[in-house]
């Protein structure tokens, strides 16, 4: 699934409230409301306690979005009590579902009230970048060593606001039981993935090459624009300007369009949504879909048999190019916070290489670290999740490589893309003219024409 991916949600909210009672120290020179230091009485061996001789317990509010992967919220949950009771603070983590948190958040900014330190997928924390909502971060980005694609996430025209946590790649899984009974090799370009298609394409029984759709959705969106990016076209350009009317994108929608009308797709592709390919696929009904780690974690729980049949690769390159596809989630701080510093401590405490590098493993290959040093670790060397790991490299950001803004989300929100090689498919219309069709929806939200 393309960076848009479904909702992985808990069925309710999950709220931690850590308050870790922390015994007081006792001095003999405590001292009272910063006066003058309290003297022992002679007839006593311990000294006289004073009510403020305890270190003062202060809080964070933490919220994070609940993963599909529970293993993952209940070592957060963990890792924030140590810290609780390591640094004497009171800390609220509430886990909460992907497709509640954006309503939540938006609620709680209005109010003025929101948490002191987000865990978000990256396309939902940048909203809160404009109008001064965060705090800068380029401090804390020095201090660790991400690497050079993670940083990607942190960037926005207003500076520098987001702190990578981790990647959420999207991959191709192939059928590789299909690839070896014609003896073929696992397809590494477009090119590549539409010959398998066509080599393992069994109409007659009820089986297909390819689980592509065309229905609303992110998934449909992202793949005509990684095959148009990749055969070299970008769709927009760095400033925002609409640059994607060219030769080689006119090539680009013509092959997603050959999916379809060469009947490498199952009936009812053309309208399939975003949830289709997954169904399909799980079904055995298609040999090569390309989806988030939504289809992964079905397999591990329901269907192994498959799993032990399916190749997990990166994206395909075009003629020109090759990107991941995917996102990432970040942590934020908010500026109207009350406990900043707290939740900066916080962010120390979860990067101790050992926690961070264990955590992140808990999540079964469905996200790769953002920090270097860990990909040739065992975990990340073994067969199934290595390519995990490959598809996390090059994923680039939303709208790349324009502008880090919402108008990126609009274009994919219309489904313009979708609809102007849907227009070829059913109407049979001109692709040039679908071409220029998708130009005159990107000039009206980007240039506003």
């Amino acid at each position: 699934m393309f960076k848009f991916r479904k909702a992985l949600t808990l069925p309710a909210v999950l709220s931690l409230t850590f308050a870790v009672a922390v015994a007081g120290c006792s001095s003999s020179t405590a001292t009272s409301g910063g006066g003058a230091a309290s003297t022992p009485s002679p007839k006593s061996a311990e000294p006289a306690k004073s009510a403020d001789s305890a270190p003062k317990k202060t809080k964070l509010i933490f919220w994070d979005k609940s993963e599909y992967v529970k293993e993952y919220n209940e070592a957060q949950k963990e890792r924030v009590a140590q810290f609780s009771k390591e640094f004497n603070v009171d800390v609220e983590y509430v886990a909460i579902p992907p497709a509640d948190l954006k309503t939540k958040l938006l609620a709680a900014v209005e109010a003025g009230n929101p948490p002191d330190l987000l865990l978000a997928d990256d396309f939902v924390a940048k909203q809160f970048v404009a109008n001064n909502q965060l705090v800068e971060i380029s401090d804390i980005l020095k201090k660790y060593d991400f690497r050079e694609d993670s940083k990607k996430y942190a960037y926005a025209l207003e500076g520098l606001y987001e702190i990578p946590v981790y990647h959420t790649p999207n991959v191709m899984y192939v059928r590789k039981d299909k690839l070896e009974e014609k003896k073929l090799d696992p397809p590494k370009t477009w090119d590549d993935v539409k010959k398998v298609a066509q080599a393992i394409n069994d109409p007659k029984n009820n089986f297909y090459g390819l689980g592509f759709q065309l229905g609303g959705g992110g998934d449909s969106s992202g793949r005509i624009e990684n095959l148009i990016r990749t055969y070299g076209t970008d769709l927009v350009d760095k400033n925002g300007k609409v640059t994607v009317n060219t030769p080689e994108a006119l090539e680009a929608i013509k092959m997603d369009a050959s999916f379809f009308t060469e009947k490498l797709t199952p009936p009812g592709a053309v309208t399939g949504d975003d949830s289709w390919n997954n169904t399909a696929y799980l079904n055995g009904q298609v040999g090569i879909v390309f989806n988030s780690s939504s289809i992964y974690a079905a397999m591990r729980s329901e269907k192994p048999d498959l799993l032990a049949k399916t190749l997990i690769l990166p994206w395909p390159a075009g003629p020109k190019r090759q990107f991941g596809s995917g996102g990432g989630t970040v942590f934020v701080m908010f500026n109207k916070g009350k406990n900043i510093e707290n939740a900066k401590k916080y962010i120390d405490y979860f990067y101790n290489k050992d926690f961070y590098g264990k955590l992140i493993e808990k999540l079964n290959g469905l996200a790769a670290p953002v920090l270097n040093g860990y990909e040739n670790s065992e975990f990340w060397q073994k067969p199934e999740n290595k390519g995990w790991f490959g598809a996390s490299k090059n994923i680039v950001p939303l709208g790349d490589p324009g502008p880090p803004d919402a108008r990126a989300s609009q274009v994919v929100g219309e489904y313009i893309l979708s609809k102007a090689v849907t227009s070829i498919v059913v109407n049979n219309v001109d692709p040039k003219k679908a071409l220029e069709e998708i130009e005159k929806n990107y000039k009206r939200v980007y240039e506003k024409k």
